[in-house]
């Protein structure tokens, strides 16, 4: 999230509206935006956020995705950056996941996280953006 708050500039150059869902109750979901990424817009689905990780084909992970080598090195990388997370609230084992929905309302763009540390660099976000700004005017 805070990587998003970072980069906002240059994903608003590239012709993104950056959306966050998260799981939670939605005073939990203003507070760690607020303080996260405050100029980006948070949103929850339900009380627990479920609902909007469903329709998106996010899926729960296995213990593999929540606890691995991996998950253990991204929040290591994230904890020398000054990130730390709080309490985790709503359903901890859900898988998270990047997409870019057009103006028309379609997934254009998925990335589906192997681990729940994983995400999709800045840059190919944006690189995405770019070609599907591009297919379009074609």
């Amino acid at each position: 999230m805070a990587q998003l708050e970072l980069n906002k500039d240059k994903l608003n150059a590239a012709g993104l509206q950056v959306i966050a869902v998260a799981m939670g109750e939605p005073k939990h979901v203003d507070r760690y935006c607020r303080r996260l990424a405050p100029s980006i817009t948070c949103l929850t689905g339900d009380a627990g956020g479920e609902a909007a990780y469903n329709a998106y084909g996010l899926r729960e992970g296995s213990f593999q995705e929540i606890a691995s080598l991996g998950v253990l090195k991204a929040g290591f990388r994230a904890m020398r950056k000054g990130y730390v997370g709080g309490q985790p609230v709503g359903n901890v084992k859900m898988m998270p996941g990047t997409f870019i929905v057009d103006t028309q309302g379609r997934i254009a763009y998925t990335f589906y996280s192997n681990h729940v540390g994983d995400h999709p660099t800045i840059d190919d976000v944006i690189t995405a953006a770019r070609q599907i700004n591009a297919d379009k005017e074609r």
